[in-house]
């Protein structure tokens, strides 16, 4: 009996395979025929073959849109780092453009202390000029206020010079400075600050395509379409199958001398499969026979021992009621007996 069931259950596993083999060569003959005709005038099965027609049109389209939806979000992602790069430089061309500032407004403070200096430039910082000299003096006649004050000054003269920087600029008056390095600088500056101009501008340029692509793709984007695209491939994948399996059904309406070798082919190995198919069927069958007719000789077998048991019960019941019956046709003379007596 588990032999009879194992094999059973090997001949499903070959039927599982072999029908997904049919299958395979369905797809493969609808395939076939999409592409280069059955040969034959004759048109077989026109809805199927617009189901086919319609389901590959859906997957196209949503190849053609996931394609580009990857391509827009590559583009994203390229934008996005060149706007990270973007940023980068301009912080960096900002520190140096701060550097600048900050020595050109070192200079410029020099100078406007120097006799030679450009009038305009001494009485744009003569205050700042005049409230460090006084400074300097009181703190070098002791003063503790004007030491504190001066430590003060000097830890924050950078950003001193860089608001010196920052007044000349606005007056135009860098060219005021008129030192050995001040020219070099300012026209490093200048170079500097036109190409920030350059960057901000490009940086905003690929900041408002970053921000229009991820509004136009949502997160879920993507995945949504490649699920689509997966049901999509399946639904054509069976359309195509069904088409398959009708030619076959039917091979003996389109077949003709102008079918191809492969449609032949394909015909060939479908009609092995489909009769392998049909073999594992028919030995399952059997099998099945097999292990009723076991089960019926089984119960057979234990209908005959009933039937025993009951004829041996039928017997003792039987000697039973004969003893019975002998018991009472001795009480029935004993009877008789004391009838005639008492006459």
């Amino acid at each position: 009996m588990q032999h009879i069931l194992s094999e059973i259950t090997s001949a499903e596993k070959r039927i599982d395979s072999s029908y997904h083999d049919l299958r395979t060569f369905a797809f493969q003959l609808c395939d076939e025929v999409m592409k280069n005709g059955t040969g034959s005038d004759i048109v077989i099965a026109p809805s199927l073959k617009g189901a086919v027609e319609s389901a590959l049109k859906e997957k196209n389209s949503l190849v053609d849109a996931l394609n580009n939806s990857k391509s827009e979000i590559d583009n994203l992602e390229s934008s996005k780092l060149k706007v990270s790069d973007l940023k980068k430089r301009l912080e960096s061309n900002e520190k140096k453009l701060k550097d600048i500032k900050r020595v050109l407004g070192a200079i410029a403070f020099e100078r406007a202390q120097a006799e030679d200096c450009d009038s305009r430039l001494f009485e744009l910082l003569k205050d700042d000029v005049e409230n460090f000299k006084l400074l300097s003096q009181k703190r070098s006649e002791g003063s503790f206020i004007a030491s504190l004050r001066y430590r003060k000054i000097i830890k924050h003269q950078d950003n001193d010079f860089i608001r010196i920087f920052d007044i000349l600029d606005k007056n135009k008056l860098l060219k005021t400075i008129r030192s050995e390095r001040s020219e070099a600088l300012i026209s490093d500056y200048q170079k500097l600050s036109k190409k920030q101009e350059i960057i901000k501008r490009r940086l905003k340029s690929r900041q408002n395509e970053v921000d229009s692509l991820m509004n136009i793709h949502a997160d879920d984007g993507v995945e949504e379409l490649e699920e689509n695209l997966k049901n999509a491939e399946s639904s054509y994948e069976e359309a195509c199958i069904s088409y398959g399996l009708f030619l076959f059904d039917n091979g003996s309406k389109w077949i003709c001398a102008n079918t191809s070798d492969k449609c032949l082919d394909l015909m060939t190995q479908m009609l092995q499969t489909q009769r392998y198919i049909d073999s594992q069927h028919v030995f399952i069958k059997k099998c099945r026979a097999m292990i009723l007719q076991d089960d019926y000789s089984a119960m057979i077998s234990q209908n005959d021992k009933k039937i025993a048991s009951l004829k041996k019960e039928i017997s003792r019941i039987n000697d039973q009621i004969a003893e019975i019956e002998n018991e009472n046709n001795a009480l029935r003379l004993k009877i008789a007996k004391l009838e005639s007596s008492n006459e």
